[in-house]
């Protein structure tokens, strides 16, 4: 801006010294020139005070990095508004996002400690806080989060897991759990009812199932994003992993669910979704975004089980690195927390909010969401599960023994046990 302004400037002087060049006596050429050259160097010297303050301005605010995983365009765009956001409401920080793949995203926290070079604040999946605050990497922000009223606003099963020993040490940014996204129109055309019970999405999968479409997709890579959506079947067994894993395993027989799920991320199935090579698949929220872009008419339901109430907890939380800004991290959080920032980057990536009064206003214009908000008073988060990176292994671990036939549902469900903590 400042540059554009000397630009004008200087153009308008051009002219005007193109204007002094006609037939006016001596005297008043060489008056009108001296005022203008005073004119001159009194503004230029203004505008170079000007923009020295700019400079110095700039140079006096502190930068907050921030490292998230978030890669859908939603999600970005949503990280975009809330950093831009920020920096505009106050004059002291300047603060930026950084993408680092989820995978290995925690691994890469740590490393990033041994190396002196680590972000001010991290939004991470919530099942990997609880173990980098016992590793002492997040700093204690209880007195705040008491004033912030989490127990009381928050989701609990989210709060658990920035919470450690009496103490809270992030907040959580938002959440999300999995549910069965269908193709409205293929469900139509074959005169298929929305499936409720396993044995009812088997016979529709198996229905729905064509030469280049797969009735049925979920994700089951190595990795929190597979064993996130395993998770929930075994929960929808009442915890019985072999039940789970037998009906999955018919599935695969059926042809249905194709066996290349093991390497499909939740990005991958929506893309199969939207090019109509899966009629139904397990997948969250923030692929409504893509779908609606690509003109999709789905419908939601919870995941079939033989027990209700199976949705896993899924979304992020947002920590102080320790060591780093602590003050301009938690004028951040304060924004996010208390000027509802947190809120305009769900509305953008289309997401729930964390904060239960946010979340039932925000569905009140999206019905899609729903079914989300309603499995969240029920959902059960990861690190309630005893040795729970243990069992996240040996979730997507079996869902590959079996498609390879190395290992049958009996033997799988022997290895996972599922025994919970709190």
């Amino acid at each position: 801006m400042i540059r554009n302004i000397l630009t004008g400037f200087s153009k308008r002087r051009s002219v005007y010294r193109r204007g002094i060049t006609g037939s006016l006596d001596s005297k008043r050429i060489i008056c009108s020139a001296a005022f203008v050259l005073a004119g001159a160097l009194l503004l230029g010297g203004c505008r170079k005070e000007e923009t020295a303050l700019v400079r110095q301005h700039k140079a006096e605010r502190e930068e907050l990095l921030i490292w998230a995983y978030y890669e859908t365009n939603a999600q970005r765009d949503g990280m975009d508004a809330l950093v831009r956001d920020f920096n505009q409401s106050q004059n002291r920080y300047t603060a930026a996002w950084e993408y680092v793949p989820m995978t290995g995203f925690a691994k890469g926290l740590t490393s990033a400690y041994t190396e002196d070079a680590l972000p001010d604040m991290a939004i991470l999946d919530n099942p990997d806080m609880p173990g980098l605050i016992q590793l002492g990497m997040f700093e204690d922000i209880t007195d705040e989060a008491l004033e912030w009223n989490l127990e009381e606003e928050y989701y609990s099963a989210l709060v658990n897991t920035v919470e450690y020993q009496g103490k809270y040490y992030g907040v959580p940014f938002n959440c999300n759990n999995t549910a069965l996204i269908y193709n409205q129109k293929m469900l139509e055309e074959e005169g298929i009812e929305p499936p409720e019970t396993w044995e009812e999405l088997r016979q529709a999968a198996a229905a729905l199932t064509k030469e280049g479409r797969s009735g049925f997709l979920l994700c089951g890579m190595e990795g929190e994003q597979g064993a996130f959506q395993l998770l929930s079947w075994v929960l929808a067994a009442g915890g019985d992993a072999e039940a789970a894993f037998a009906f999955l395993e018919q599935m695969l027989e059926d042809g249905s669910l194709p066996a290349n799920c093991i390497n499909l991320t939740q990005t991958d199935l929506s893309l199969e979704f939207i090019n109509e090579k899966a009629a139904m698949m397990q997948n969250g929220p923030w692929v409504f975004p893509a779908l609606e872009e690509a003109g999709i008419s789905y419908g939601v339901i919870p995941i079939p089980g033989e027990k209700a109430g199976a949705a896993v907890a899924g979304g992020e939380n947002i920590g102080i690195l320790k060591g780093k800004n602590r003050k301009g991290s938690l004028a951040f959080l304060t924004y996010c927390v208390e000027q509802g920032g947190l809120e305009k980057f769900c509305e953008k990536a289309q997401v729930l909010p964390a904060r239960i009064s946010s979340a039932r206003e925000y569905i009140k214009t999206r019905k899609n969401m729903e079914v989300f908000e309603e499995q969240m008073h029920e959902a059960v988060v990861r690190t309630s599960i005893d040795a729970w990176p243990s069992v996240s292994k040996d979730l997507t671990e079996g869902l590959y023994e079996l498609v390879a036939g190395e290992k049958t549902a009996g033997e799988i469900g022997e290895k996972i046990k599922l025994k919970f903590i709190h």
